[in-house]
């Protein structure tokens, strides 16, 4: 700031010198005038000025770093987003459990907008759940759906958080919405539970911690998914290539026993299959990454075991839709699972004739907690090399640790018994 005050100082006096020099009238353009005595005095004084401009003060630290932003963040879609100030306020479109995990239950002030429309039916525990253990996020505004990635453009805008929270499929639904809250001052963080990958986990909690202050909570969370991960990897690696010749049907149970319902191919279930080194069969069959297989397909490839998706969806009441996760009690969920054992169609693959037919919360995908479920299918696929993990007792524990306000029950990780 000095150097650029002493500079100011320079071009001042030489315009003023340069004045003086008679600067109205007009040049001759036949010879090169003689130095006046005012030209010499005017260079004297721009000398004098510009020495004075290098001999200054330097500037401070403070007024060095008053130019340069507090933290930047890349997010998983490589964007650079630079803050100037801590952010106060956000606009959660995806991932509210992970928020919490995060941030605690003061977080929960810091929200001005999240996706409440179709929260309840799509995740009616995870729901109920949190809203008796918080339930001042009943009065948070809506800013659209929580699963059809529509959010309401003009809402965000009125509501002016510091910070929207998106998913990778919410940045690709709403490029055009981007550029008009980014241009408004919103800073647009893209995170990913999705894809099941270590490294994207990490890096979307590690931001949320960077995001809340809570630096040290997403460091615990990040040490325990790297090393449930890592735990994986490693013993999976001992296991010889004939051992891993398994093939694993994931099915989600929302439709009921009656109907085929979506298997999962590069995300979610598919994912976690792929990352244990087994065999799924609904591997390049799904061209948008998840849908329903077809009967005969499934009878062909003959699965050695059965895993079952539940959670509890809208009109679950009137069908037989699959039951698990927060607020499920285990008997409703193996009696759900027996209608999904019973299926006429199936009582000759080998998932059925031998007993490893398993049920999984749905639900409890997509959060910081969900490397368990890895350790789980590792557990069911090679229990051999297993046995000493209980990933149903590390979710259990961690849930209570990072959400202890949180005290519903729930069944998250089942085997299925005669």
């Amino acid at each position: 700031m000095k150097k650029w005050i002493a500079t100011l100082t320079v071009i001042s006096l030489t315009m003023a010198a340069l004045a003086g020099c008679g600067g109205g009238s007009t040049a001759s353009t036949t010879a090169a005038p003689e130095t006046t005595a005012a030209q010499t005095s005017a260079e004297a004084v721009t000398e004098a000025a510009t020495e004075a401009a290098e001999t200054a003060a330097p500037e401070t630290e403070a007024e060095t770093q008053a130019a340069e932003p507090l933290f930047t963040i890349t997010d998983i879609q490589g964007r650079e987003s630079a803050f100037e100030k801590e952010p106060e306020t956000f606009v959660v479109a995806n991932y509210i459990f992970n928020f919490l995990l995060v941030g605690g239950k003061d977080s929960i002030g810091q929200i001005v907008g999240m996706t409440q429309d179709g929260w309840e039916d799509t995740r009616y525990g995870e729901y109920h759940a949190l809203l008796d253990a918080y339930p001042e996020i009943a009065d948070i505004p809506s800013i659209g759906g929580y699963h059809d990635n529509v959010l309401d453009r003009e809402r965000i805008l009125e509501l002016e958080p510091d910070v929207l929270l998106i998913n990778r499929s919410q940045y690709t639904d709403n490029e055009t919405s981007i550029p008009v809250w980014e241009e408004s001052g919103i800073k647009v963080i893209v995170l990913d539970y999705h894809k099941m990958l270590k490294e994207n986990d990490i890096l979307s909690t590690t931001i949320l911690g960077r995001l809340l202050g809570r630096e040290d909570v997403a460091k615990e969370l990040c040490e325990a998914c790297e090393k449930g991960y890592e735990i994986v990897a490693e013993r999976v690696a001992e296991i010889p290539e004939e051992e891993k010749q398994v093939k694993v049907y994931m099915e989600l149970g929302n439709q009921g026993a009656g109907t085929i319902s979506n298997s999962y191919d590069g995300m979610l279930w598919g994912a976690i299959i792929d990352n244990i080194g087994a065999i799924n069969p609904a591997k390049g069959k799904l061209a948008e990454g998840y849908g329903p297989l077809d009967m005969e397909y499934i009878l062909e490839t003959d699965p050695d075991i059965i895993v079952i998706g539940g959670s509890i969806w809208s009109d679950d009441n009137d069908n037989d839709q699959m039951r698990m996760g927060l607020m499920v009690d285990e008997t409703l969920a193996r009696e759900r699972l027996q209608n999904f054992v019973d299926r006429d169609w199936w009582q000759d693959l080998k998932g059925i004739k031998n007993g490893r037919i398993y049920a999984v919360d749905h639900g409890s995908l997509r959060n910081a907690l969900d490397y368990t479920f890895t350790e789980y299918f590792a557990k069911i696929v090679y229990p051999d090399y297993f046995e000493d993990i209980d990933p149903q007792a590390e979710y259990d524990a961690l849930l209570k640790k990072y959400l202890p306000e949180m005290t519903a029950d729930g069944t998250f990780m089942m085997s299925w018994e005669k």
